[in-house]
């Protein structure tokens, strides 16, 4: 029976209209902000602002923002909006500078953010934490990623590297593999071994187990696509919905992992000097003694206490985020090398000269000697930073330095990192691959704050060493055994995954590999 007209297909059409009325006014009740406040602005879309490309999966976050960035060019800022939230894109160096370290104090918050209840190991890790506690606990964790501790963890990167080599003279069928796929695989088994002293198996088992979690983890469907979105953009709906990003059943596999593992040392007394061994000291000492200081203990945040799942969600972030960003920006590099010829050519000289004078052995030092080979991984993260924006939130009101505009308590800035390594004026034909862009007299010619692939300031990656270490070794195994080319089936320009958050290629990249003789 009809409610209000004569037609009950009527009625639903009315109230259906009337639904997407109440939810467009809702949605768009800011959208005047920007002009108020007197900022430029790109004119949004209903209901997802200017992430419409996005969320229906037409183009990567990364390239929608590097777009508007290069559009607006001599504006300082310009404002954009994600689904109903205003957000101010900073393009003035200077600004950038104040919002990550000037003025960071006031910035020290990502907006990303996760239901506790539904995703505790999303919620309680470094990545995501925020305020005084994320504060406290990143003093206790820098000294895990010293120089000095890298260095010992190097054998066990160095392993990993020697067998990838092993894979790829059993594995390539006729000299062609699948590049992104073995990369990652190599990268899993470099983090199960240095975060948990486990063998991945990754690389010598299809079916490893690590492999097919990391792949939950990491793979983006379209509904995980809008989950991860609104984490970033709209975090208040996954708290109010109670949605979770990470699957139940692998973040219980996560702590089955890490705990069985502690339990094993813990109780036969193994020490491997891993990344496991220096979370269990901070889990009962409360501190890491510092390669930097001379072994003296800053006990400034010994008041947090890291156990239960704020234990197991530091593991968590250092497994998902150490393999995934590795993987790709190897697989980035391998592509590019296979077609600049002469940078390959230069890059295995270099590695061949200092192999030599290390009797053929990988060694720590060794690799600090390849300045070439930093110049090649350097322009990789310019071309294609695995993280291609910044986003920072405002904790209390604030005046853009320079200008009237003022910003709200909690409002959202965003630093267009892809856009920045994109910019011309920065980076002459920013399409095209260079590695001399970072000899040390180009870098002295830039301006600070146009290379951002691990962000800067005191937020900067806290696994920069880890991730440049695993990726490096990786490349010198490779390039010092094979000689890397394009395929018949390999993609011309490369495309980019828009379903991924983090810069990825579109399906996998076929590359031949040729051994050396």
């Amino acid at each position: 029976m009809a409610l209000f007209f004569e037609s009950l297909l009527l009625d639903l059409g009315i109230i259906l209209l009337g639904l997407l009325a109440v939810c467009y006014v809702y949605l768009s009740r800011n959208y005047s902000i920007w002009e108020r406040k007197g900022v430029p602005f790109i004119k949004p879309s209903p209901f997802f602002g200017n992430l419409t490309d996005v969320v229906l999966l037409r183009k990567q976050i990364g390239t929608v923002l590097k777009d508007v960035y290069l559009q607006s060019k001599d504006k300082p800022c310009v404002g954009i909006f994600a689904f109903d939230q205003p957000m101010l894109m900073v393009r003035d160096l200077n600004l950038v500078k104040s919002v990550l370290v000037k003025d960071f104090n006031n910035f020290m918050d990502r907006n990303i953010k996760v239901n506790e209840e539904m995703d505790p190991l999303n919620y309680k890790n470094l990545f995501m934490m925020t305020g005084p506690r994320w504060r406290h606990l990143r003093t206790k964790l820098s000294p895990v990623f010293t120089s000095g501790k890298m260095k010992r963890m190097f054998q066990l990167v160095d392993e990993c590297g020697k067998q990838l080599v092993t894979y790829l003279e059993k594995k390539s069928e006729n000299g062609v593999l699948e590049v992104k796929d073995t990369m990652a695989r190599y990268t899993t088994d470099v983090i199960a071994t240095c975060a948990f002293g486990l063998d991945g198996d990754a690389l010598s088992n299809d079916k490893s187990v690590f492999r097919a979690m990391l792949k939950r983890v990491t793979e983006f469907s379209f509904i995980k696509n809008i989950l991860v979105a609104a984490a970033f953009f709209a975090p208040a709906l996954l708290t109010v919905l109670k949605l979770r990003i990470l699957d139940e059943d692998v973040a219980e596999f996560m702590r089955k992992t890490v705990w069985s593992a502690v339990e094993y040392r813990e109780r036969n007394n193994v020490v491997r000097n891993d990344f496991l061994d220096l979370l269990i000291q901070i889990r009962n000492k409360g501190h890491v003694d510092d390669d930097t200081n001379n072994g003296t203990v800053d006990k400034s945040s010994d008041k947090v206490v890291l156990d239960g799942d704020d234990f197991v969600a530091q593991s968590f972030v250092f497994l998902s985020a150490g393999f995934e960003t590795s993987s790709t920006t190897l697989t980035f590099t391998l592509y590019e090398l296979s077609l600049q010829e002469d940078i390959q050519k230069k890059l295995r000289e270099e590695i061949q000269s200092v192999l030599e004078k290390n009797d053929g052995k990988v060694t720590y030092d060794g690799v600090q000697e390849m300045v070439y080979l930093d110049r090649v991984v350097s322009e990789t993260l310019r071309k294609y930073p695995v993280l291609p924006f910044l986003d920072r939130k405002a904790l209390q009101p604030y005046t853009l330095p320079g200008s009237t505009i003022r910003l709200d308590e909690d409002q959202v800035v965003v630093i267009p990192v892809m856009g920045i390594h994109y910019d011309p004026e920065y980076y002459p034909e920013p399409e095209r691959y260079d590695p001399e862009r970072f000899s040390e007299e180009n870098k002295r010619l830039r301006p600070n704050y146009t290379y951002l692939p691990f962000g800067e300031g005191p937020r900067i990656c806290i696994g920069m060493r880890m991730g440049l270490m695993q990726t490096k070794v990786g490349l010198i195994h490779l390039l010092s055994h094979f000689e890397v080319s394009p395929g018949k089936n390999t993609p011309v320009p490369i495309e980019l995954d828009p379903k991924s958050f983090l810069l990825s290629t579109k399906g996998d990249i076929q590359l031949c590999f040729k051994k050396i003789m």
